[in-house]
């Protein structure tokens, strides 16, 4: 019982609509407005009754007096009784069913009419031998009515119950009841209709403006409305439209430059010699946390770089535009030995970024006279490399992520590289990728993709890829940034 009345309690504590919350408003004072009228009536009917019914027992005193002191002078007192007997009868068989007289014939008392234990205790209660001290309410408070006319010969008081009134005036109020009821459904009705019309529309349709703008369609317009506020309001609306619709030009604009600056960072009709190499750059946002990179040395050898930023969009970027810098700067002077440059952009990158961010990266050095190529990898995805024999090997990780650890180190391998053998290095944004089914395309789909021997040139077989990978994903646009790097040894 307890956890329904929380429940109940819960659900009644949810926000409500304008429109419920109007529609309860009026609902409510209309129908405490109309209980209080009904009631109101009531008690002023029950006033009025009574005191009609006053007035008309006081005349029936008036006439039952003047009988009983004509019959006292030639009767019995038993022909008064029979008189006002038949009287009482006639009373309590038309329309007063607790119809009682009493008559005072010089201290003796002849009554009709009223339950015979209760005559006893009415004559009891009230003194009919000085009926000045009477009181109108003691009267009322036995729900009874009097009427009192006095004699020399005989004084006679006629008494009805409230009971009668009350009946009488209940079913003449819930005709009222009906009647009003009836009317004040119709003013409801009519007032429902109009707050709909003047508020529950114009709101829907102010609603249905609102989501167009939150969807992102900035040429929505609010239409215009008969009210001054829901004028105000749709102007508003139309208003905040444009300035979203100027900001988000602005915004664009803004990520369309810092676009192009990222796209002239990245390495564009370089020729590395003794190596062919090909590269796709895809970013989920206008901007990447992806970087790649071929910095040549002094000495004749090459840096080759691929980067994974944490997160997406502005703040990825520019964490990847500082690797640009860090790496750019830590080679400069030699020695130029992949593990050190590590070692000193980790340092940088580490005391630079926010905390709880970080980068994968491979930088490998490439000696063209030798065809050596020494690399560290940083919690990388392992890059994959096929021989021209067929052989597929992986270049895995070699340490830690950098941006988490200052005094983190990295352990450097090597190989030798064939004519026509090739290395293919990726971001997450690859193997990542997820078809409808939620499954991700995975590094060894990858490695079935790369192994194939075939003839076609490190471009054609990295948009074969690309384009495999596209279909995966049903050809939607990438949730990741992708980045596809594919080099062959000369």
């Amino acid at each position: 019982m307890s956890d329904l009345l929380a429940r109940f309690r819960g659900l009644w504590k949810q926000p409500r609509t304008i429109r419920f919350q109007l529609l309860l408003s009026v609902n409510l004072t209309l129908s405490i407005a109309l209980a209080v009228l009904l009631i109101f009536q009531y008690f002023r009917e029950i006033e009025n009754a009574t005191a009609q019914m006053r007035t008309g027992l006081n005349d029936e005193a008036i006439a039952i007096q003047s009988a009983v002191s004509h019959l006292i002078q030639d009767h019995q007192d038993h022909d008064v009784q029979s008189y006002i007997n038949n009287v009482c009868d006639k009373m309590r068989k038309s329309a007063s069913p607790g119809h009682r007289i009493i008559v005072n014939l010089q201290g003796e008392y002849i009554q009709a009419g009223g339950d015979p234990l209760g005559a006893e205790s009415i004559l009891t209660e009230f003194d009919f031998s000085n009926p000045a001290s009477f009181k109108l309410d003691d009267f009322q408070q036995h729900q009874l009515v009097i009427g009192y006319q006095p004699g020399r010969e005989a004084s006679v008081f006629v008494i009805e119950t409230l009971n009668n009134v009350r009946r009488s005036i209940r079913s003449k109020v819930l005709v009222q009841l009906a009647v009003l009821g009836a009317l004040g459904m119709i003013a409801a009705g009519i007032v429902n209709l109009v707050l709909l019309k003047i508020v529950g529309r114009p709101l829907d349709q102010l609603l249905i403006t609102v989501e167009n703008i939150r969807s992102g369609n900035f040429d929505a317009v609010a239409p215009t409305f008969s009210s001054c506020e829901m004028n105000l309001l749709s102007s508003s609306i139309n208003s905040m439209s444009v300035a979203l619709k100027e900001n988000d030009r602005d915004r664009r604009s803004q990520m369309e430059k810092a676009r192009k600056i990222q796209q002239y960072l990245l390495p564009h009709g370089v020729q590395i010699p003794q190596l062919e190499t090909a590269h796709i750059f895809e970013p989920a946002d206008s901007v990447a946390g992806d970087y790649y990179d071929f910095l040549p040395l002094p000495d004749g050898s090459w840096f080759i770089c691929i980067a994974d930023v944490s997160g997406h969009g502005v703040p990825a970027a520019m964490g990847a535009a500082m690797l640009k810098s860090l790496l750019l700067a830590a080679s400069e002077n030699p020695p130029f030995d992949p593990v050190a440059i590590m070692k000193e952009v980790n340092r940088q990158f580490t005391a630079a970024i926010l905390p709880g961010n970080f980068a994968s990266v491979i930088l490998a050095r490439w000696e063209p006279e030798s065809r050596e190529l020494t690399w560290v990898s940083a919690g990388h995805l392992p890059a994959i490399l096929k021989r021209v024999s067929g052989n597929v090997e992986l270049l895995k990780s070699t340490g830690l992520l950098i941006g988490i650890d200052l005094k983190a180190d990295w352990e450097q391998r090597h190989t030798i590289l064939s004519s026509g053998d090739r290395i293919l290095l990726f971001s997450d944004g690859v193997t990542e990728t997820a078809n409808s089914d939620g499954t991700l395309f995975g590094v060894h789909r990858l490695t079935e993709l790369f192994s194939p021997g075939t003839k076609n040139s490190p471009l054609a077989d990295t948009m074969r890829i690309n384009d495999a990978i596209a279909a995966y994903r049903n050809n939607a646009s990438p949730n990741d940034d992708l980045t596809l790097v594919m080099l062959e040894c000369k």
